[in-house]
């Protein structure tokens, strides 16, 4: 059903204007509701999201993407870091924000404050982090001597670099460098000396060139110094990890708060994204209704580019519409117009219409739209299409919305028109609200007298002969093919016949005099060729069955490997004979089918066999369910 009216695309769309991946979630798997109470509830908090949002105001809000993790990894007792911790206040102090907010703006938005109102304040926990995390590093205030531990630190650090800039600027040593700044290796402070020096320089050797000419020292004081710098951030390493424990340890103590707090950002959210859809298309809120009344208001296709605006009305006695037209004239696009505006009010999203709609609160959609072919079943496409009416047929009911495009065709037209009657009226007879397409005139003529069904054409523009897409109440549609045939230059003796065809059923079986001489007689012509001969085709190096001679050409249709191919006449060499091979009266035509299967399948459905209807039946069962 998503697919078949795009409302996963409609999804889609909400999804994009929701800032949570928890919202965006939700949209994307959320299912249409069918209490008319809940749907209200929906509505409401939607309109409430779009009064907000003509504020142009800004809405403080906590990005919650990370938020989650986070407090899995308390949950499994692993001590966050000073970034993620601050990530944690952040949302906290967010949080009040948001509450804040709302409270301000009770008397417009009374449902988000209520939701907005169990947000739990975690103040003190908010602070105490705070007042140890500071611009994402434990703050020197954070106690336990770790500002004097990180002073003294750096003291130290200054005296090294200093003591290296002195050494290096020495006159003394100058002989024996090899450069005159420091370089840091594996870890050490170093001075680079000549290989031939080396003894000089009271040191630790840490490394050497390449080449072996240089050799890189750390000298004696800068090891005790450096020696004095790990005892020292060995000491603040471990204070640090211990106030992070500490506080990690606080976010444990109000996980469960905090795991509401995210889940009311998230609800927000998604109401909030459900506003900014409705502000986004100038939606209005819909009215609700039990009474299969379905009103709609020049209401436009959301996914459409400048889409033609739509309108109708059905009322609990005119449950039927029946949709009537030229080809590409706008029937299916209406359809799902239709279905599309009852799932968009049944997730609480507003309508693109000029006014207020009237929409029913409807239990299930059943659609029977597009290409019926189902392959995995080798059923044909009529089949197919009968397997989805007879699913709709036994399963709609009074809160049922019935989509059906092109209903009965596929067969032939007598037959095809017939099972569609019975079937719309048993469907309307149920209760359900039925919208049908058709170009069939007996179904035109029953929607006609029916009752409890209304017409409605698309317009047609004479002058352009393009389709207008809208939707005209009350009117029988046609094809209008003859008119345009005309317009576009038929011969007006072929329109002349085709309109006496139309009034009297006659067809012109007068036998042509036109006899026709063959000018340049093909070199081929004694090649005589009979349907089910075996030959061989030179060109394949291949045995195929003769089918047929093209017409006007030296070619032949071949039936090789269970393709039909075409090859040059030149190319075949007659082998065996179809008379010598197959008993009299034999059907030819078996030689030539693809799948033997499908076809009996077919065949025994055709000559009304109970086997044959009793796999359908069974195929039927696992065939496509279009409702909710």
């Amino acid at each position: 059903m998503d697919q078949d009216l795009q409302f996963d695309q409609v999804k889609n769309k909400l999804a994009s204007y929701a800032r949570t991946s928890e919202a965006k979630k939700r949209i994307l798997n959320i299912e249409p509701l069918t209490n008319i109470k809940t749907v209200e509830v929906l509505l409401t908090q939607t309109e409430e999201a779009v009064k907000l949002l003509n504020l142009r105001e800004h809405i403080p809000f906590a990005g919650s993407e990370n938020i989650e993790h986070l407090l899995k990894k308390v949950e499994k007792g692993i001590s966050l870091d000073a970034t993620e911790l601050e990530a944690i206040a952040d949302f906290l102090r967010v949080n009040l924000l948001i509450k804040r907010y709302f409270y301000k703006r009770k008397m417009l938005a009374p449902n988000l404050t209520l939701i907005a109102s169990d947000l739990v304040e975690l103040t003190n926990l908010e602070n105490e982090i705070y007042s140890k995390i500071e611009h994402g590093i434990v703050s020197d205030n954070a106690g336990y001597d770790l500002g004097r531990l990180r002073r003294k630190n750096l003291e130290l650090k200054e005296k090294i670099k200093n003591y290296l800039s002195d050494f290096l600027k020495n006159k003394n040593y100058e002989q024996y460098l090899q450069d005159y700044i420091p370089f840091k290796k594996e870890g050490h402070w170093t001075i680079a000396v000549k290989a031939s020096f080396k003894s000089k320089i009271a040191g630790q050797i840490i490394s050497k060139s390449a080449n072996g000419k240089t050799f890189y020292i750390e000298p004696a004081k800068v090891s005790n110094l450096v020696s004095q710098v790990l005892v020292i951030e060995g000491q603040i390493t471990l204070i640090e990890e211990q106030i992070l424990g500490l506080l990690t340890a606080r976010i444990f103590e109000d996980l469960q708060a905090l795991r509401t707090n995210l889940a009311i950002i998230n609800e927000i959210d998604f109401i909030l994204a459900r506003g900014q859809f409705s502000v986004e298309f100038s939606a209005k809120r819909p009215q609700l209704n039990e009474k299969q009344e379905l009103v709609l208001h020049e209401i436009r296709h959301p996914l459409i580019q400048h889409p033609v605006p739509l309108s109708l009305a059905l009322t609990n006695q005119i449950r039927g519409l029946m949709i009537t037209g030229p080809n590409a004239g706008g029937k299916t696009v209406s359809l799902k117009t239709v279905g599309l505006s009852i799932l968009m009010t049944e997730i609480g999203l507003f309508l693109p219409s000029s006014k207020p709609c009237n929409i029913p609160i409807v239990k299930d959609i059943f659609i029977s739209i597009g290409d019926h072919q189902n392959l995995d079943n080798s059923l044909s496409t009529f089949s197919a299409e009968m397997t989805t009416l007879s699913n709709i047929l036994q399963k709609a009911g009074k809160r049922s919305l019935i989509l059906l495009d092109e209903i009965g065709s596929g067969t032939d037209p007598n037959e095809g028109a017939a099972i569609a009657i019975a079937s719309l009226s048993e469907l309307i007879n149920s209760g359900s609200i039925v919208i049908a397409t058709t170009h069939y005139s007996a179904i035109k003529d029953y929607a006609n007298k029916q009752a409890n069904f209304i017409t409605a054409s698309m317009d047609f523009d004479l002058t352009t002969l393009q389709p207008t897409y809208r939707l005209k109440m009350n009117e029988v549609g046609d094809s209008r093919a003859l008119w345009i045939a005309e317009k576009v230059g038929i011969n007006k003796k072929v329109i002349t016949e085709a309109k006496k065809i139309l009034q009297t059923g006659k067809y012109p079986l007068k036998a042509s005099k036109i006899i026709f001489h063959e000018k340049n007689k093909s070199k081929y012509h004694n090649v005589s060729l009979a349907k089910g001969d075996i030959v061989y085709l030179s060109n394949l190096k291949k045995e195929g069955i003769f089918y047929q001679k093209i017409q006007f050409k030296d070619e032949i249709e071949v039936f090789v490997d269970k393709e039909f191919v075409t090859v040059p006449l030149k190319r075949v060499k007659l082998l065996r004979q179809a008379k010598n091979l197959y008993p009299e009266g034999y059907n030819l035509d078996l030689l030539f089918i693809k799948d033997y299967q499908d076809y009996k399948f077919n065949r025994d459905l055709n000559r009304g066999s109970k086997k044959a209807f009793k796999t359908l039946n069974k195929q039927r069962v696992t065939g496509i369910e279009s409702g909710k």
